[in-house]
C-alpha cells in the first residue's frame, strides 16, 4: 500500500487537484495523467493509480490537461517516493 507522508494540502502544490463533492468535502485530491489515460487518486490514507473514466464523480468530465507531460503514472509515484512524498508499506 502507498501512503502520503505528508499533510493532504501539500500535494496541490504538486499539480493534485481537490476531488469533486463528497470526495472532495471528506479530503480527497486527484491527478489526471495524460500518458496511458490514467488517474492518480490521493486520500489521506492511501495512494491509487486507477483507469481515468469520463463518468468518474470524483473528477472533472472532459479531459482539460494544460500541459503534455512524457511521465507515466508509475513515474510520477516513483518520484514521490523518492522525494519522500509518500511510503510504501
Amino acid at each position: 500500500m502507498i501512503k502520503p507522508t505528508k499533510p493532504i494540502e501539500t500535494y496541490e502544490d504538486y499539480g493534485f487537484k481537490k476531488c469533486k463533492g463528497e470526495y472532495g468535502k471528506h479530503g480527497c485530491y486527484y491527478l489526471c495523467v495524460a500518458r496511458g489515460c490514467k488517474m492518480i487518486f490521493l486520500s489521506k490514507e492511501l495512494l491509487e493509480i486507477i483507469p481515468w473514466e469520463e463518468t468518474d464523480p470524483r473528477i472533472h468530465a472532459q479531459p482539460n490537461c494544460r500541459y503534455r507531460d512524457i511521465r507515466t503514472a508509475l513515474d510520477i509515484v516513483c518520484q514521490l517516493v523518492m522525494h519522500g512524498l509518500v511510503m510504501v508499506e
